[in-house]
Order: structure tokens, then C-alpha cells, then sequence
């Protein structure tokens, strides 16, 4: 399987993942307990239509009113005092007023009285009614462990009088959760009965109603005369509004045909066009919307009850600024919390987005305004489409789990960081321009995490595969400590070149082309077989690691992070044991010898990929190991079998090196600092040290370019008989006179 159907898989994987737990009740939850939470704090406070107002019945209009007998217990107030408020919102020209009040049974007959005289005066009054939950059970035996029950909700009737008074009464069910973020306009289990929202809606736009109804006679080709009339919204403002709703459920095209209608009228002004467009929305909508929060409690304009009425001893003028803010508004009139004491005491309040860092809650009848401005403004919450959060979620598990796991571990982290971070604000940016809800929790702790888990599993079994062949091309005897150091740091996704720092030794044997053309090909393959054993076992047995054997030449590395001292001794004690060994091997008389040339060499080196796509192979890259042959060749003219380079030996005082001076290699522009490297330090013998003496004065005196350097030539040879480096020197101490001498020796030939 290749590393790309892997990776398609994995994202397929993810995408799916994705899906299936935004599929589960748990995942939804998720998203509105959390997502939706954080979506509004991103967000912070919008500014609430100004056709919307608040007035608060509270501890302070109580106590400024003088009705709290014993603050905070401020509740139920004389109906006189509604009355009164009524009149004055009514004569300062409010457009609609909704009682979020409980008028379900007599008080004062004569408060009464006043009341609903005030409110049928007004003509625009429309009262929230209370609901009542009633268990039944269906079981008639007792004995049944699984009891079957029902819970019966029914509207509490308001008073007789008022109801005949009001202009529509409907109840304001909320959602039985601990947090409230919808509602209903439209409540299914009532009979798709409109709720407060809808019916403040259709009274609010009274003003418009017989263009709307004309505009709908044309778009759904019916005489107008058939739908109900403006007299209707007085004499039953809810009846008008299921008929409609019906009409729209019934006949989906409408909204259409009647959108294009009032795009073409040009009789109507904006605020004509927005109000029935609104109606549009409210018939051709939905069921139930997440409500759109302003912000915290009391966001809503709110002004306390105790301003619109002057007390006994009150001041006039405060009355009538406050009086001077309701016209052509939506006055809602119902209990509201400043302290979380008032809260316990008034009950009709709720958790929120927003609730108080104090815990105030906000109250019932600002989440009905709430409601209200959101249908009139068309901008509730508006979850993504369900298909196209299904697709989103697949999209961006399929594309993160594909791309991630060619990534690097260090941009991996960047990487989801920025895509995080960027679809976050992508989701608060639409949020807060358009009220879209995207799913935020499931994308940012499912999805991305999701993909970066898998795309680091397959990172690790991609890495376990290609460590394997790593092993493989770079020889059987390759022990498993080096090459988990090598894999680790040849980038552990292993997917890019790497540099590194090494140590390469290069192995050749002297007259391998002569011997190859004496021996039969099946002995010569039984001979370079225990050759090479010999080989790796000495690298092996150093922590080396055998690249490459070709022929009669064998490559090995050593490789780290950094320049290591500890892996620079391994190498050269590696060669010395080499030597060692081949010397043993040759010893043997039962097959031909095999003289053998090291070169070792320490530098950068490149550990990568070489081809393409899945077909690849690793290899040491890189001028390191050419110039390791270079080395290993100029045995031949020195006639030495080891030799090291001063970047290998430099800082380390355990072997005894001769220097054998600086060469310049064919195609090369620096030269090389060589070394012939003799035996350990404390092995070392009187004779090996007393020739490293006399060829370092000699050679000093060489690359001083004095006559003397012939004579130490040739003291040497006569100690030395067959030592190579001597025999070179002197040899181009002979050929030409001192001043022609080279500090660097240059060779022509590769």
C-alpha cells in the first residue's frame, strides 16, 4: 500500500470519525453546550433594535413606588397600578405592549376593573399566559415496574375580563434545559399555536398588514377578499396568524412568488418592505430558533417600572423622559433581576451565553423581547445546514488527514496551530456578521486532534518501514542501536534529506582486478564473503554502520548530530581493528591475500531519498564520501593501508597518528591535512614512535623547503627499509631543487 492511499485512508478515517460523532446526541450537545457557548463570547455584546424595550418590575420600583411591604417580596402589585402604567404607555404611543404578567385569577374587582379597561382602551395589549404541567399516568396496574406517564401541558385561562380585554394572549414555552438557547414560535405540541414572539410580530406590523395581504392575493393567484382582514387582527389576532402560518406550510412556493412581489413594488419604503419581509419570515420560517443574545442581562433597553409613574412625592420630568422613549416601540412589561437574591425570589429567569459572572440570570421577559427583535431583525442563530456540516466535517478530516502526515513534526504543530486558530475566526467572523453557527468544538477538538494522532501513527509506521529498509540497504550487520540513532535524526518521518555530521570510512584491497581475472567466479564470491565478514564484523563491533559493499570496496558510516568525539574514536578504532583482522585473515594460507586500503574521513553528510515517489532507495549523499575514496586511494602512492584526515583525529590524544602532509585531490579546491593512523597510544612500540619523531622533523623540513629534508629521507629509510611515506618524499625531494618543493601535494588524476 502506498504512502498515499495511507494517507487517503487516514482522512477518509477522520472525516468519518468527524461525521459520526456530530451524528450522536453527545456530539450535538457538545456544540451547543460548548461551541454555540463560546461562539457568543467571541462575539461579545450586539447592539438590540431600538423598536424593543424593557420595563422592569423590580425591588427598586417596588420600594420607589412604596408597594414593598417587606423588600425584596415585592410581588403580586394592585392591578390599579398596571392600569395606570397601560394608560400612560398607550398616550405616549406605544405600539404594542405585552404583559409578561399573571392576571389568572380576581383580585380587587375594582382594580380589576380598571385594568381591563385600560388595556381594552389601548388596544394593542397582549398578555403571556402561564402554563400547567400535569402528570398523568396510563398504568392501571400497580404492580408494573415500568409505569407509563404523561406530562400534560395546558395554558393557565386568564381572568374573564382581561382576556376579553387583551388584543391576543398565547403562552412563551421555553426549552426544559439547564441553559435556554431556543424557542419556539410555532409550538408543535400546541397545536403549531403561534407563541408570544410570533403574535408581538404579526401586531407590530399591523401597519402593513393590507399591502401584505394584497401582495400574497397576487402571489398566490387567490382573490385577497378570501383572506382574513384587518378587522381580524382586532377581534382574533391568533386565528389570523394559524391561517397564514398554514397557508405558507401548505404552499411553499409562496415565499418566493411573494419576495419577488415586493422586490418589484416601489410604492413601499424601506420600512414598509422590511416589516412584511419579516412576515415572510415568520410563516415561511421554522418551528423553533436559537435565540440570537444581545449580551448579558438587561442588554435590552431596560428602564425600571417605578420611572412611568410619578409617586406622591415624585418629579414629574423623570416621567416623562421615560414616557418619551416608548412611541412607535414594543414595550415588554414583566419581572426582571438586578441581583441573584431577586432572581431566587422571582423564579422566571434562566441561564444563558451571557448570565452574569454573579449569577444573574436573565429574566423571562427579556428573553421573549429577545425573541421578538430577532424575528423582526431576521437574525436568530442560525445553525449551519445539517448536509453541509456533515460535508464540512468530512472535507476537512479528509484533506488534514491527508496532508498532515507529510508534514514534519515542528510544522505539524504550526500547522494545525494556524488552521485552528484560522477556522476559529473564520466561525466568529460568520457568526458575527451573518448569526451563522458553524460547529466549532467537534473541528477544533475532534477532527484536527483526531488528525494529528493518526497522521504521527502513520508518520511512526512509515518511519518503522523505511527504517527496516534503511537497515536492509545499509547491510545485515548493521547493528540496531546506530541506525535507531541515525533514523532518529535522518528526520523521524523520514521524508526529507537530512544533514548530519559523520565519519565515513572507505575500504578497498590492493590487485583486486588482477586477483578477480586469476579465480573462479564461485571462489572469488566464497572468498569476498568472509572478506566483507571480517569487514563488518569490525564496524559492527564499533557501532558502525555498513552503507554499502560493491565489488572488492566497502562504504561504512558513523553518523550524529553533532561533531562527536566518541564517534569519531569509534571510527578510526574501527579501522585499526580492520587491519588487525585482515592481517589475521591473510595469515591464513588456504586462500590468497588480500591487502587491504582504508581512508576515513569525518564532515557533513547527507542521509536521503534518491528517486521519486514510492520507488526510492537511502544513500550517504554528498562530496564526504567521494573524498573518503580520494583518500582511501592515496594508500596506493604512500604505501600506507590507513589513512585519517586531521577533521577525524583532531582533539583526540588515544591513537598515535603520523602526519603525512596536506594533498590537493584532482577537481578539488582545498586541500586535505592526512594522517597515517598507526595503533593505539598505549600498544604503541619504541619503533613506531621514534619514526612518527623522525618523519614529522623531516617532514617540517620538507615543507620548509630545505636541503636537510633529503638527508631525513633517507635516515628514515635506512631505520625503515619499506616505509612508504619516506620512499614518496624523498623521491620528490630528488626530482627537482628545494624551491620547487610543494607544502601541497597535488594530484592530476582522480
Amino acid at each position: 500500500m502506498t504512502k498515499h492511499v495511507r494517507r487517503l485512508l487516514l482522512g477518509i478515517f477522520i472525516g468519518l470519525l468527524g461525521i459520526a460523532v456530530y451524528l450522536t446526541p453527545q456530539g450535538w450537545s457538545l456544540e451547543e453546550e460548548y461551541g454555540l457557548y463560546w461562539l457568543f463570547q467571541l462575539r461579545g455584546p450586539a447592539p438590540a433594535p431600538d423598536d424593543v424595550m424593557v420595563i422592569a418590575i423590580d425591588s427598586q420600583s417596588a420600594n420607589k413606588l412604596e408597594l414593598a411591604a417587606k423588600p425584596p417580596y415585592f410581588w403580586p402589585w394592585p392591578r390599579d397600578t398596571h392600569a395606570q402604567l397601560i394608560d400612560r404607555l398607550n398616550g405616549a404611543g406605544a405600539q404594542v405592549i405585552v404583559l409578561d404578567l399573571i392576571f389568572n385569577h380576581k383580585t380587587t374587582s375594582e382594580h380589576d376593573r380598571q385594568l381591563a379597561e385600560a388595556i381594552r382602551n389601548a388596544g394593542n395589549v397582549i398578555v403571556v399566559e402561564r402554563l400547567h404541567n400535569e402528570q398523568l399516568d396510563l398504568t392501571n396496574d400497580l404492580s408494573n415496574t415500568l409505569p407509563l406517564k404523561l406530562v400534560k401541558r395546558t395554558s393557565v385561562p386568564l381572568q374573564k375580563e382581561i382576556s376579553a380585554a387583551v388584543l391576543a394572549h398565547s403562552p412563551f414555552p421555553l426549552p426544559d434545559k439547564p441553559r435556554i438557547n431556543a424557542y419556539w414560535a410555532f409550538k408543535p405540541g400546541m397545536g403549531d399555536a403561534p407563541t408570544i414572539p410570533a403574535i408581538v410580530l404579526q401586531a407590530y406590523t399591523r401597519e402593513v398588514y393590507e399591502v401584505f395581504i394584497a401582495l400574497l392575493g397576487k402571489a398566490h393567484q387567490s382573490d385577497a377578499a378570501l383572506f382574513p382582514r384587518y378587522q381580524d387582527l382586532t377581534n382574533n389576532l391568533e386565528s389570523v396568524i394559524f391561517f397564514l402560518r398554514q397557508l405558507f406550510v401548505n404552499h411553499p412556493d409562496i415565499r418566493q412568488k411573494l419576495a419577488a412581489e415586493l422586490r418589484n413594488n416601489t410604492l413601499l419604503d424601506d420600512r414598509q418592505k422590511h416589516l412584511i419581509q419579516a412576515m415572510i419570515n415568520l410563516y415561511s420560517g421554522q418551528e423553533a430558533y436559537y435565540l440570537n443574545f444581545y449580551g448579558p442581562p438587561r442588554t435590552i433597553k431596560t428602564i425600571p417600572y417605578y420611572q412611568f409613574l410619578t409617586p406622591s412625592a415624585g418629579n414629574n420630568e423623570l416621567s416623562h423622559t421615560a414616557l418619551e422613549q416608548v412611541r412607535n416601540k414594543v414595550v415588554f412589561i414583566g419581572l426582571s433581576a438586578t441581583t441573584q437574591s431577586e432572581n431566587e425570589i422571582i423564579r422566571d429567569a434562566y441561564h444563558s451565553v451571557f448570565t452574569d459572572p454573579e449569577g444573574v440570570k436573565i429574566s423571562g421577559v427579556e428573553i421573549a423581547a429577545t425573541a421578538f427583535a430577532n424575528l423582526l431583525e431576521n437574525k436568530p442563530v442560525r445553525p449551519f445546514p445539517y448536509a453541509g456540516s456533515l460535508g464540512l466535517l468530512f472535507i476537512m478530516g479528509l484533506t488534514l488527514g491527508f496532508l498532515f502526515p507529510s508534514l514534519s513534526y515542528k510544522t505539524l504543530t504550526a500547522t494545525s496551530i494556524v488552521l485552528a486558530s484560522a477556522y476559529a475566526g473564520f466561525a466568529w467572523l460568520l457568526f458575527k456578521q451573518a448569526g451563522i453557527w458553524l460547529p466549532l468544538i467537534i473541528p477544533l477538538f475532534i477532527v484536527i486532534p483526531g488528525a494529528i494522532v493518526g497522521a504521527i501513527l502513520l508518520m511512526h509506521l512509515t518511519a518503522r518501514e523505511e527504517r527496516d529498509q534503511l537497515l536492509k540497504l545499509f547491510g545485515q550487520f548493521t547493528p540496531g542501536r546506530v541506525v535507531g540513532d541515525l533514523t532518529r535524526q535522518v528526520n523521524s518521518v523520514l521524508h526529507k534529506d537530512q544533514l548530519a555530521f559523520g565519519a565515513i570510512l572507505f575500504t578497498d584491497v590492493k590487485g583486486y582486478t588482477t586477483l578477480a581475472e586469476a579465480m573462479d567466479v564461485r571462489q572469488l564470491r566464497l572468498l569476498m564473503d568472509d572478506y566483507f565478514n571480517v569487514l563488518s564484523r569490525s564496524v559492527k563491533e564499533n557501532n558502525g554502520v555498513v552503507s554499502e559493499k560493491i565489488g572488492d570496496a566497502m562504504l561504512a558510516i558513523w553518523e550524529a548530530t553533532s561533531a562527536s568525539k566518541t564517534l569519531r574514536e569509534q571510527a578510526c578504532e574501527a579501522g585499526l581493528a580492520i587491519v588487525n583482522n585482515i592481517h589475521q585473515f591473510n595469515k591464513e594460507s588456504n586462500h590468497p591475500r588480500l591487502p587491504t586500503r582504508i581512508g576515513i574521513h569525518f564532515g557533513e553528510l547527507l542521509v536521503g531519498k534518491l528517486g521519486s515517489l514510492d520507488n526510492y532507495i537511502y544513500r550517504v549523499i554528498g562530496d564526504l564520501v567521494n573524498t573518503t575514496s580520494r583518500i582511501e586511494g592515496t594508500n596506493k602512492y604512500l604505501g600506507t593501508n590507513l589513512l585519517v584526515t586531521s577533521e577525524l583525529i583532531n582533539g583526540i590524544d588515544r591513537f598515535l597518528t603520523r602526519p603525512v602532509g596536506s594533498f590537493l585531490f584532482a577537481g578539488k579546491s582545498l586541500p586535505v591535512n592526512l594522517s597515517e593512523l598507526i595503533t593505539c597510544r598505549q600498544e604503541a612500540s619504541d619503533r613506531q614512535l621514534l619514526l612518527c619523531d623522525m618523519f614529522s622533523d623531516a617532514l617540517n623540513a620538507y615543507q620548509l623547503q630545505r636541503h636537510s629534508a633529503i638527508q631525513k629521507w633517507t635516515e628514515i629509510l635506512k631505520l625503515f627499509p619499506d616505509d612508504g611515506p619516506a620512499k614518496f618524499y624523498l623521491h620528490i625531494c630528488l626530482q627537482s631543487p628545494p624551491d620547487q618543493w610543494k607544502p601541497v601535494i597535488e594530484f592530476t588524476e582522480k
